[in-house]
């Protein structure tokens, strides 16, 4: 039995390994790319970015088409093409919208200038005739795409984050940060449709080629569908991605969409039955937006690096058909290893089509999966309640409120730069915050870039400093407390960090244990990771079952639902060490691997730990 152990961990492991798909990377931009759009041919795609500048690359030929196209003075945030594929349309951060021969890349009009802070999404009309804007004005425009007049202004409560029309051209769809989209009949701009969609800020919309239906996605990490004539949900969303979805895209069978994350991964959803296709395609950093060819052979996404990434959609689909193949027997191999050797039950983070399964409370946290192994539940609801200052905190240079007050922005960019690994701009420009007025976020930002430095006693000047302005709220000064925590396990203190999390999680048990939670499993896994790497085997164990232990004592919530929270985005920051692993392994293979460490228990004891 014990062989057959053995084999079943190693096989469970080999089976989840990365998928064999294989991408192609197009380097041009100096970084972030921020959105993009194929032209109708399929052969080229426009991609914008923060480097200011916009490219046109040949797919085919996985080549630069001519120069960049170069006018704006702040990062491009949006861009469309035209019908004709003749023009292209440019927004962003310095307010204005260029309008663009292709050919020679000249402006064909003056810069369109109406809006007052960031121009977010772009799109034509149908007929070429009009283009549309969203701000972070709250503002929709439609201008005439011809000479650039103004033809309506229409307004949300909240930033517009994206703005798409109708195939037919007889609607205009917007979503908002105010959580709502909105659907607009373009000849009269009458409201005809308003409705709360998500949990958190509207990202992407799309329409199904038909027009019977949107799409929508959302910062609450899932993909919804909806009747486009009366706002009924359809179906089940989309669950599967671990943080915030940025861009959205429909194949033009409107069989499947493709959805970019924060979470680095581009993700394949089957429109009919809203499940997963295949593994998700992992990139190396935050992906900022995704498109699909018109012949629907290729998917285009963007990263956080600046790197353009091709897909082969065919490979994806021939692997997605494979590794269902294998499924059951995949389920099967885990559960009888389980039955062999364990005791109580293995609590694993919930499987994706268990989500699915369950009926969402809309009245709460879409991230909070209730009542799936324990009945307790009120714990897990009373901590979602809290807000905290980082609720709004940017995990990535599309968040970043470039119009707003210039101290914020500030350590916004340096957190977002932190991110990114960038530590001597996040430092420099935590300190510029710090220059115009110091804050809680200013003197933050300064503690996670002076760590990101190995400054680490500097960082925890910054950090207690930040303390004189949380203003005597106990969410916050915990948080705090758990980021020095995280800190001085990172500077080797490592007994001293766990002792803190655990002292403070005693403290405040009738508050708010979820953060203590997290960041308790985090350490842990950490130091499984250590001695395994080192052959404890034993110790590495031990350090897993306490993160089993952690996790079953979430009320319900599951680790990766945990990271969800708005509040803990600041860890995905502070903990720059790997931090995607967080949330454990992927379920599968954390399952082998504990599954294998007992195993070697059982026949190995250890004559030392």
């Amino acid at each position: 039995m014990s062989v057959e152990l053995s084999d079943a961990a190693r096989n469970a492991d080999f089976i989840v390994k990365e998928p064999s798909t294989q991408s192609r990377i197009m380097l041009g931009h100096k970084s972030s790319v921020l959105a993009a759009a194929f032209f109708k041919d399929g052969r080229r795609v426009v991609t914008s970015s923060s480097d200011k500048t916009l490219r046109i690359w040949d797919v085919q030929k996985e080549a630069l088409v001519g120069a960049p196209f170069e006018g704006h003075k702040g990062w491009v945030r949006a861009v469309a093409i035209s019908p004709d594929d003749r023009r292209i349309a440019s927004g962003g951060e310095d307010k204005t919208i260029i309008l663009w021969n292709v050919d020679n890349k000249q402006k064909t009009l003056d810069p369109l200038v109406k809006h007052a802070r960031d121009v977010n999404s772009l799109c034509f009309s149908p007929d070429g005739k009009k283009l549309a804007s969203g701000s972070s004005d709250c503002t929709v425009v439609v201008w005439d795409a011809e000479t650039g007049a103004v033809l309506a202004t229409l307004r949300h409560n909240s930033m517009v984050l994206t703005v798409v029309f109708s195939p037919d051209g007889l609607k205009l769809a917007s979503g908002s940060k105010d959580n709502t989209i909105r659907v607009w009949r373009t000849n009269d701009t009458e409201v005809l449709l308003e409705f709360n969609a998500h949990q958190d800020r509207v990202r992407s919309v799309a329409w199904s080629h038909d027009g019977q239906q949107l799409v929508s996605t959302s910062y609450d990490q899932t993909v919804k569908f909806w009747n486009s004539s009366n706002a009924d949900q359809i179906g089940q969303p989309c669950a599967g991605h671990t943080a915030w979805i940025y861009s959205l895209a429909i194949s033009f069978n409107n069989s499947f969409i493709a959805t970019a994350s924060c979470d680095n991964t581009v993700r394949l959803w089957s429109t009919k039955t809203h499940q997963q296709i295949g593994q998700a395609l992992e990139h190396t950093s935050w992906i900022g937006c995704v498109v699909i060819s018109p012949n629907g052979e290729l998917l285009m996404s963007g990263d956080g690096d600046g790197k353009v990434w091709l897909w082969s959609i065919k490979n994806i689909l021939e692997e997605y058909h494979a590794e269902d193949r294998l499924k059951d027997e995949q389920q099967q191999l885990l559960t009888n290893a389980a039955g062999n050797v364990l005791s109580t039950p293995f609590i694993t983070d919930i499987d994706r089509n268990d989500i699915q399964a369950q009926p969402r409370n809309e009245d709460s946290d879409n991230c909070d999966i209730k009542n799936h192994y324990s009945s307790d539940t009120h714990a897990a609801s009373s901590i979602l309640s809290f807000s905290s200052p980082f609720d709004s905190l940017p995990m990535n240079p599309t968040e970043i409120d470039t119009d707003g007050d210039s101290c914020n922005s500030y350590a916004s960019r340096s957190v977002v730069m932190a991110r990114n690994s960038d530590w001597d701009q996040a430092l420099r420009d935590a300190v510029n915050s710090i220059d115009i007025r110091p804050s809680l976020m200013g003197c933050i930002s300064k503690g996670i870039a002076l760590c990101g430095k190995g400054q680490v006693w500097n960082a925890m000047e910054a950090f207690d400093l930040a303390f004189t302005f949380a203003t005597h709220d106990s969410i916050t000064i915990n948080l705090l407390l758990l980021i020095k925590a995280i800190a001085l396990f990172n500077a080797g203190h490592r007994e001293e960090a766990i002792r803190r999390v655990q002292d403070l999680a005693i403290a405040c048990q009738h508050l708010d244990t979820l953060s203590c939670n997290v960041v308790n499993s985090y350490l842990h896994v950490r130091l499984a990771t250590i001695a395994f790497e080192n052959g404890r085997y034993f110790e590495a164990a031990e350090q897993f079952t306490e993160v089993l232990i952690t996790n079953m004592n979430m009320a319900g919530s599951s680790l990766r639902a945990a990271l969800c929270e708005s509040r803990l985005k600041i860890f995905t920051v502070v903990c720059h060490n790997n931090v995607t692993t967080l949330p454990i392994i992927d379920d599968m293979r954390f399952a082998a691997l504990w599954l294998g460490l007992r195993f070697i228990m059982a026949n190995h004891p250890p004559t030392t730990v």
